[in-house]
């Protein structure tokens, strides 16, 4: 029986632990939320115009990245927001690596 434990961590294994971690998050949230006497509309608020503001910023970091790039040959719109999307997946992908 002990031949059969693997010795490696599966996707499902891995997905699990980070619901238990998602889970005691928005617990812990909640209880903030409460503690500080915040209503659920007002917390849809903030988190929209959190998220907004993080896009933004995103957006135009990587919008004056590419300007050369975009100003040096015609193209669309579409295919801008296609490379700034790509740009920014390929960064988030990275990033954990560059943390300690």
């Amino acid at each position: 029986m002990a031949d059969k434990i693997p010795k490696f961590i599966t996707n499902a294994t891995v997905i699990k632990a980070l619901a238990k971690v998602f889970a005691f998050q928005a617990i812990e949230i909640n209880l903030l939320r409460s503690h500080a006497g915040i209503s659920d509309a007002n917390w849809k608020t903030l988190k929209t115009e959190a998220f907004k503001k993080a896009y933004a910023k995103q957006r135009s970091f990587y919008e004056d990245r590419l300007t050369g790039a975009f100003n040096l040959e015609r193209i669309s719109q579409s295919e801008r927001e296609r490379r700034l999307l790509e740009l920014w997946l390929k960064q988030s992908e990275d990033s954990p690596e560059d943390e300690p």
